[in-house]
């Protein structure tokens, strides 16, 4: 049985699999405090999770993920770290905008697009090519590009690069 889930719910069965990382049981107070809600909050959020069959836990015991919820939360964490991993080692962001923008997007991007930037995430690991110094030009090129200057390198200098199509995001 498929059980779709809020990005909330994600969000709690991600936080035990981390709290309990070695099948520990863990308690209500430390999921409230690790992610900053009421203790009356997790109480509801694991009375769902239990009907889905998600958790195990009794009332005010401890909690352990069931087969399917650890399933459930492996694949919400394998989400989140693709993404911060490619947010971080391609796209060069700072460990702490990576980490935000990966457990944003985690709950919202399709399958497909996960499967594709796993691959594309293994193939920059594994091709024998030199990645390395693509993706090293990509963080030169990022740094030009946010200066207002040109690549010498790249197609897109002298008048070209004002046709270039990839929007000018304002940087922070």
């Amino acid at each position: 049985m498929t059980t779709h889930l809020s990005p909330n719910m994600e969000m709690y069965l991600k936080t035990i699999l981390r709290l309990g990382r070695s099948d520990e049981p863990v308690r209500v107070k430390a999921i409230a405090e690790s992610l900053g809600v009421k203790m009356p909050s997790v109480s509801g959020a694991l009375r769902q999770l239990k009907a889905k069959g998600l958790v195990l836990h009794t009332a005010y015991g401890t909690v352990r993920l069931s087969a399917r919820g650890r399933r459930a939360a492996g694949s919400v964490n394998q989400r989140y770290e693709v993404l911060r991993r490619f947010f971080s080692d391609v796209l060069n962001l700072d460990a702490r905008a990576a980490d935000r923008d990966a457990c944003e997007i985690e709950h919202v991007v399709s399958p497909d697009t996960m499967r594709r930037l796993a691959a594309f995430l293994d193939y920059m690991t594994r091709c024998r090519m030199d990645v390395e110094q693509v993706i090293s030009h990509f963080h030169e090129y990022l740094g030009w590009r946010e200066a207002g200057e040109l690549c010498k390198d790249c197609e897109l200098t002298g008048e070209r690069a004002a046709d270039c199509p990839m929007p000018k995001f304002p940087v922070n």
